[in-house]
């Protein structure tokens, strides 16, 4: 029933903010049009017979420039079509802005370079155009009318140069967006399962190999790998269901809502099912802390004890997380084999190092011959936009 409501409910806001900007979009461009007629059409000074000509190719010009939002190339033929018309009788002096309009709405839509070959052609038949039909040259007319249509064959080139970049700007934006949305539905999907499945390679590798387990043993371990089974499933399906239902899933991340020291103690407890010793030590409140910091050392914690039951081959792990009031210090270590020298980091360091980033904190490890330390060090204040 929730879901139906908020269904609901998007269903008639979001349509009512699309209206009010429309309705302030057209009041804008109203405004304008009767700007320019105003300041470059009625300022012309004009006998009483042309006065009716000038008003009806204003408001041509003016419609065109209204029609150019919605459908640019019809408006922009039209308002320019006009002002032509306006120039060349002399009852306006409009350098093409009433035009610009649609050239700008038409260059965000389907422009791709910034100074077309046909906009040099435009340019070239506007300045042959004067030379031919300006009259003399020495007149103040040519003058005049060579100083506007210079002026709009540069106005039209500043709206298409405008309009592609805008276009080029909300493509860049809506590729980054992708592209950080893919990031971050990795990492999630990665920390959701990499824990779990680990953790039930580990005991059925156990189950396997160890011939003298009996059979309430055996029933034991089976009963945990169920139990880790079905917990990554109940956790995959509440990340699916937050990818569909918000826009931002950490907000809604079950993790920020948990206790972080119990969360750490299930983390724990997990990890001596598998096989690890656990030393588990922190100091400082840390159910207090904002619920973005939790839920990165939540996975940071999550990450490496993973790390640890794949890679280390260790027997003991140390998570320790000690908080002052600036900074929140996370390490965990183990005794396994460490890594060699120079090695490149999977999906896991690397999703780990870009939540631990996204708060304004910072990721160290170090492989050694004693084993495997992860160091997160996280401000206690900042981050982007206070989440993760």
């Amino acid at each position: 029933m929730m879901s139906i409501i908020r269904a609901d409910v998007r269903g008639i806001a979001l349509p009512e903010v699309s209206e009010h900007r429309t309705w302030k979009a057209l009041l804008g461009r109203l405004l304008f049009g009767f700007a320019v007629f105003a300041a470059f059409w009625l300022t012309v000074p004009v006998v009483d017979a042309d006065r009716r000509l000038q008003l009806m190719l204003g408001a041509a010009a003016v419609g065109g420039m209204l029609v150019g939002a919605r459908v640019p190339l019809l408006g922009s033929l039209v308002a320019a079509t006009a002002t032509a018309a306006g120039l060349g009788c002399g009852v306006t002096v409009d350098p093409f802005l009433l035009a610009s309009v649609g050239v700008l709405a038409f260059a965000e839509r389907s422009g791709s370079r910034r100074f077309p070959w046909w906009l040099l052609v435009i340019g070239f038949v506007l300045t042959l155009g004067t030379l031919v039909l300006g009259g003399d040259p020495g007149s103040t007319e040519f003058v005049d009318r060579t100083r506007t249509l210079l002026l709009s064959a540069l106005v039209l080139a500043a709206a298409w140069a405008l309009g592609v970049r805008t276009r080029q700007s909300r493509e860049t934006a809506e590729a980054r967006a992708r592209a950080e949305e893919r990031l971050r539905l990795a990492r999630d999907v990665h920390d959701v399962l990499s824990h779990s499945l680990s953790a039930i390679g580990v005991q059925a590798g156990v189950v396997a190999h160890v011939k003298t387990l009996g059979e309430s043993e055996l029933r034991d371990a089976l009963r945990e790998i169920e139990i880790q089974s079905r917990g990554s499933l109940a956790e995959l399906k509440a990340l699916l269901h937050r990818e569909r239902e918000t826009d931002t899933a950490m907000e809604t991340d079950p993790m920020a809502s948990l206790p972080l020291a119990e969360s750490l103690r299930d983390l724990v407890r997990t990890a001596e099912r598998a096989g690890l010793r656990v030393e588990l030590d922190f100091s400082g409140d840390l159910d207090g802390l904002p619920a973005h910091i939790r839920t990165t050392v939540h996975r940071v914690a999550q990450e490496a004890i993973t790390n640890a039951l794949r890679h280390a081959v260790g027997t003991e792990l140390m998570i320790t997380a000690a908080t002052d009031n600036t900074t929140l210090d996370v390490m965990v270590c183990d005794n396994g084999r460490g890594a060699q020298v120079g090695f490149g980091e999977g999906h896991g360091l690397t999703g780990m190092r870009e939540r631990v980033e996204m708060v304004g904190g910072d990721l160290r490890v170090e492989a050694t011959s004693a084993g495997f330390t992860v160091h997160a060090r996280l401000p206690l204040s900042g981050g982007i936009g206070g989440q993760p």
